[in-house]
């Protein structure tokens, strides 16, 4: 098999912690295993080796609003020989990977990874202003990805989306991967942890982003006496979340944890009786199949990628997207068969197992070098 020269081209990567990262660090860390090359273009890392994958950093410029995504200056700079070009984002090292691979005659693939246009809330509180600038949003990517050979989507949702509103050559659905050896039921995980058996547990597991709407768990707290909501994660709506328990008076049943260590992970999903996702913004939900593979059923809102993935009473329970009273109904009345459904949720994940997603992605990449 043909081994590759391949590169990614990122706004946001280590130290940063999100989906975008977690996709980029599964899918090179196992290609790299395959044989293959991965250079990774981004800001500043601090690090010029990364789970096999070579990194070269860029200077960047913060951006406040949100600040996971680094404004990379592409300064030049010699970029070794490449195969094919792999961007995860449409700005300035999106821009810089599209240019080399049309300069070069090489192919290349971009991830759509967010719906940027629904994140507009955190450059402006004006509502005019809010549809103004998603309607440029769409403009400029549509401008931006009509160049790519191939865009993949993590799900069919989005996939949908963008067929409708951008002017794409080919799209292809191809989720970001789970890591099934290390994610997996824990036994013993509430002994670890130091949860009563007998507790009823509900977990949020994440960054704490306003784009999220945790505050709808929080809300349905108040119809779910008996039950505690542990909240692990950082970020900028940490203040508004723990304000928000105390607005509805059920601080003293929700628990924020703080950022939970990868290796912790696992213990955390396997002792919740159910992970809750309400975003409704979300394009696939990395963390509702980590949450599977631990064989954590899913309590997520019923909008966009989530309901691709989540199967109601089947591997989990579907509500209403933004309706904290429908949560609470959902929970209260399908607690009992939330153990039966641990089963079903790990064979969910074990659909889209990292190496699985991997193989596809490298087939992909191997059909349009030979094409070029």
């Amino acid at each position: 098999m043909k081994k590759m020269k391949i590169g990614f081209f990122t706004e946001t990567y280590h130290p940063q912690s999100n989906g975008v990262v977690t996709s980029i660090d599964s899918f090179g860390s196992r290609l790299v295993k395959k044989g293959h090359s991965v250079d990774i273009f981004c800001p500043q890392p601090n690090a010029r080796k990364i789970h096999g994958m070579h990194i070269h950093s860029f200077r960047a410029l913060k951006f406040k609003p949100y600040p996971e995504f680094g404004l990379a200056v592409p300064i030049k700079r010699r970029i070794p020989k490449l195969d094919i070009v792999h961007t995860h984002g449409p700005f300035t090292m999106g821009v810089l990977g599209l240019t080399i691979a049309k300069k070069r005659k090489i192919p290349c693939v971009s991830t759509f990874h967010t719906l940027l246009p629904e994140y507009v809330g955190y450059l402006t509180k004006s509502s005019q202003m809010q549809e103004f600038l998603k309607i440029t949003a769409w403009s400029y990517l549509k401008m931006h990805y009509k160049w790519y050979d191939l865009v993949i989507t993590p799900s069919n949702s989005i996939k949908g989306i963008i067929e409708e509103k951008l002017n794409v050559k080919e799209c292809k659905v191809l989720p970001t991967g789970v890591d099934i050896q290390e994610l997996r039921p824990a036994a013993n995980a509430r002994k670890a942890l130091k949860i009563a058996e007998s507790e009823k547990i509900l977990l949020f597991l994440g960054r704490l982003s306003y784009e999220k709407s945790i505050e709808d768990i929080i809300r349905a707290m108040k119809k779910l006496p008996e039950h505690t909501l542990l909240i692990a994660g950082k970020g900028p709506a940490e203040e508004f979340l723990k304000q928000e328990a105390k607005k509805n008076r059920v601080e003293k049943r929700v628990k924020f944890l703080g950022f939970v260590l990868e290796e912790k992970k696992n213990q955390y999903y396997s002792a919740a009786d159910a992970f809750v996702m309400p975003s409704r913004t979300d394009t696939q939900g990395l963390v509702v199949l980590e949450a599977m593979a631990c064989g954590c059923p899913v309590i997520a809102a019923n909008a966009l990628a989530l309901p691709e993935f989540v199967e109601h009473r089947k591997n989990g329970l579907l509500f209403k997207a933004g309706s904290s009273s429908d949560l609470a109904k959902q929970v209260l009345e399908n607690w009992d068969i939330l153990k039966k459904l641990r089963k079903h949720a790990r064979k969910t994940a074990e659909q889209y197992s990292a190496d699985k997603m991997t193989e596809e992605l490298e087939k992909t990449y191997l059909d349009l070098t030979s094409s070029f």
